[in-house]
């Protein structure tokens, strides 16, 4: 039975950083400020500068000039530390920067001013939150790092003891804990029945041979593939329809389709460089699909441009004065998984949406 769960409050970002701030302040009830001189160490483990061995203050939801609010501000006796706490809350724009810009101009110059990511898995944040050449320079300078629930947290809170006058402290970090490895997907039940999965797995699979496991694991990545096509080729034909004629369907060059059927066609002939071309009377850029195999997907423009919108990386390709080859994060916006499910219910508009009004500017 765990109390959090019970009263839906296990996923809330705010909820872990009350938690987290009260066992980081030495000056809380708990009365154990080693709990917060372990945190430091864990984050001088993890390469980031901190100087301090000691958490003099935590302050939650500190306000800045924009109007936002860092999750927690942590203080040493030499250190001003960011920790910005995402579990289901997407990346806001210049967020993280604008967090440093604040402290920069409002603390101290004497101390330094860290950077800590927390998320379940040590993800870093994406560019919209911190440029790369920014975060970059952050992890040069060892004043950024990520931290993961999954890792860091857990093992933070596993080396945290108490006294044995105080069985509410001790109830409570134990149920913090299953929280932890709840959110994970760490805890022993959930990793029973993988293993039970894996038993009946091996029960009907197992006796088989190796060229009959071959066929069956060609079958079923030939069906992720198709899968992937409907998916990537819907999410071209709602860029198609919502971009007013300024956008036309893409394939092997050619967009001059006057028929989403006859493009389909085409595309499932021989399924790759299918996609959209969006053209004004200045540029030409196109967002395309350039291997199936892969999910490589390849943005470029016709003119010398910085890409930033786009979160990829520079790569070579004919025709194209710019062009980069958009990361991992697209095919996960596209699937609709994980951190990315946003793009769907949690801002009220589609990734199509995006491409069309943050990409193109067409409303």
């Amino acid at each position: 039975m765990n109390i959090a769960e019970i009263m839906n409050r296990h996923h809330l970002e705010n909820q872990h950083s009350n938690i987290l701030g009260f066992l980081l302040d030495s000056s809380e009830k708990h009365h154990h400020p080693e709990y917060g001189e372990k945190f430091l160490s864990i984050l001088k483990e993890k390469h980031l500068g901190v100087i301090g061995s000691s958490i003099v203050s935590v302050k939650r939801e500190t306000s800045t000039d924009e109007a936002r609010r860092m999750d927690l501000f942590i203080e040493t006796e030499s250190d001003l530390i960011i920790l910005e706490n995402k579990i289901n809350a997407k990346d806001l724009f210049k967020q993280i920067s604008d967090y440093i810009s604040f402290v920069e101009n409002n603390y101290s110059n004497i101390k330094k001013i860290l950077v800590v990511y927390l998320t379940p898995d040590g993800r870093k944040p994406s560019e919209n939150s911190i440029s790369k050449q920014e975060l970059n320079n952050l992890i040069k300078n060892k004043r950024y790092i990520s931290l993961s629930y999954k890792e860091d947290i857990l093992f933070w809170l596993q080396q945290l003891h108490t006294r044995e006058f105080e069985p509410e402290l001790k109830s409570g970090l134990i149920q913090y804990i299953d929280v932890v490895k709840g959110i994970t997907n760490q805890r022993k039940e959930v990793f029973n029945m993988t293993q039970e999965t894996s038993l009946e797995y091996f029960a009907q699979y197992g006796n088989l041979t190796r060229e009959e496991l071959r066929k069956r694991t060609l079958a079923a990545q030939e069906f992720m593939d198709n899968i992937n096509l409907t998916l990537f080729m819907n999410l071209f034909i709602d860029i198609y329809k919502g971009g007013k004629e300024k956008v036309k369907l893409l394939y092997d060059g050619k967009a001059d389709y006057k028929d989403i059927d006859q493009w389909k066609n085409d595309v499932l002939k021989t399924p790759k460089n299918f996609g959209v071309r969006y053209k004004d009377e200045c540029v030409t850029r196109d967002l395309y699909v350039q291997d199936l195999s892969t999910n490589t997907f390849i943005y470029g423009s016709s003119k010398k441009e910085n890409l930033s919108k786009v979160y990829g990386n520079p790569v070579n390709q004919d025709g194209y004065k710019s062009v980069v080859c958009v990361d991992s994060w697209f095919l996960r916006a596209i699937r609709d998984e994980g951190k990315d499910k946003y793009w769907e219910d949690g801002v009220g508009y589609k990734l199509s949406s995006h491409i069309l009004h943050s990409w193109w500017g067409i409303e």
